[in-house]
C-alpha cells in the first residue's frame, strides 16, 4: 500500500466516523431529546456539547479537513482526483462549514442557560425552539448529516474505481 493509498483509507476512515456521529444524532439522540422535559434536554445537551469537544472527536471533525484535500492531491490526473475534490468541499463546506456557523453558535446560546433556574414553559420553549422539525439547529444538522454521508460515500467510490493505485 503506498501513502496516496494510506491517506485515503484513513481520510476516509475518518470521514466515515464523523458521518456516523452526525447519523447518531439523527436517528437516536435528537428523538430521544425531543422525549425528555425541556430542563433535562437542555441539560442534556449542554452535557453533550461541552463532552464532544475532546481529541477523538476533533481528529475525525478535522482529520479529513486535512486528509481528504491531500488525498485528491495526491490522486491528481486519476479518476478519484473529480470524486476527492467533491469530497473534500461536501466535507469543509457542509460538515465543518454547517457545524461551525450554524451549530456551535446555536449551542453556545444554549449553554448561557442555566436549565434548573428556568421554568418548566421556558424550558419546552427553548427544547421545542432548538431541535424542532424546521428549527435553525435542525437545519443546520441535517445540512452537516447528508454532507459527512456523501463525502464518505465519495471516498468509497473512490477506493473502488479502477486505477486506485500509482
Amino acid at each position: 500500500m503506498q501513502f496516496a493509498d494510506i491517506v485515503l483509507v484513513v481520510g476516509g476512515t475518518l470521514t466515515g466516523l464523523l458521518a456516523g456521529v452526525f447519523y447518531a444524532f439523527s436517528v437516536a439522540i435528537v428523538p430521544a431529546l425531543r422525549s425528555i422535559k425541556g430542563e433535562s434536554h437542555i441539560a442534556a445537551m449542554q452535557a453533550i456539547n461541552v463532552k464532544i469537544e475532546n481529541p477523538v472527536f476533533f481528529l475525525s471533525f478535522f482529520g479529513p479537513t486535512f486528509l481528504l484535500p491531500l488525498a485528491a492531491f495526491l490522486y491528481r490526473g486519476l479518476p478519484q482526483f473529480g470524486l476527492l475534490v467533491v469530497a473534500s468541499i461536501l466535507h469543509i463546506v457542509g460538515a465543518n462549514g454547517a457545524t461551525i456557523a450554524g451549530d456551535i453558535p446555536l449551542n453556545n446560546e444554549l449553554a448561557k442557560r442555566d436549565a434548573y433556574q428556568l421554568s418548566e414553559a421556558e424550558a419546552e420553549q427553548i427544547r421545542t425552539e432548538f431541535q424542532r422539525p424546521g428549527s435553525a439547529w435542525m437545519k443546520f444538522h441535517h445540512i452537516r448529516t447528508f454532507a459527512a454521508i456523501a463525502a464518505t460515500a465519495l471516498v468509497f467510490i473512490a477506493c473502488l474505481s479502477k486505477n486506485t493505485s500509482r
